[in-house]
């Protein structure tokens, strides 16, 4: 089933998630429901909060360039390193048509879980690195605006003025 992406100013996506405890056949279900929902949005990840669930869990295409998918979850991941870093475009599922310049890591190591409980570390790097870092910070309630450099922020204000005209807009914490 697809599930709606919800776009800023939503709450949910400026909400700390909790850990996963025990993964069950919901869990199981969620994940599914959610790399449908990446791949019909065209995204690279998908965050629990973005759909609105509170779980700390994230899921991501580990071959965005390939013809065959390789979708991974990440369940409770955690950053254990990081190196380097690249200023790029990022854009966000929550936040349509707005891409910015975004300083991340160019290689970041996480460490998370599986659906089935077993623990997991991944090197990535480039696009992946990016990925993975901007679906972090939404399982922590930061948003990618957030992190935009100080050259980019008027390009943000005229994407919020633009959506409080409209009537979606919010106020970021």
């Amino acid at each position: 089933m697809s599930l709606k992406v919800l776009k800023y100013p939503a709450p949910e996506l400026k909400k700390k998630t909790v850990p996963v405890g025990k993964i069950a056949e919901e869990t199981f279900q969620l994940v599914e429901d959610m790399i449908r929902t990446m791949f019909e949005e065209d995204g690279v990840g998908l965050a629990a909060n973005q759909i609105g669930r509170e779980a700390r869990l994230f899921v991501m295409n580990t071959a965005p360039s390939e013809d065959e998918p390789q979708p991974v979850a990440f369940i409770n991941p955690v950053l254990l390193d990081q190196e380097g870093e690249v200023v790029d475009e990022e854009g966000c599922l929550s936040f349509p048509e707005l891409y910015l310049q975004i300083a991340r890591p160019q290689k970041v190591r996480v460490y998370a879980k599986s659906l089935y409980n077993e623990g997991f570390v991944l090197d990535l790097a480039g696009i992946l690195a990016r990925a993975a870092m901007h679906e972090m910070d939404h399982l922590d309630g930061t948003l990618f605006i957030e992190r935009a450099a100080q050259a980019e922020k008027e390009k943000v204000d005229k994407y919020l003025e633009e959506l409080k005209r409209k009537g979606d807009a919010g106020e970021i914490e």
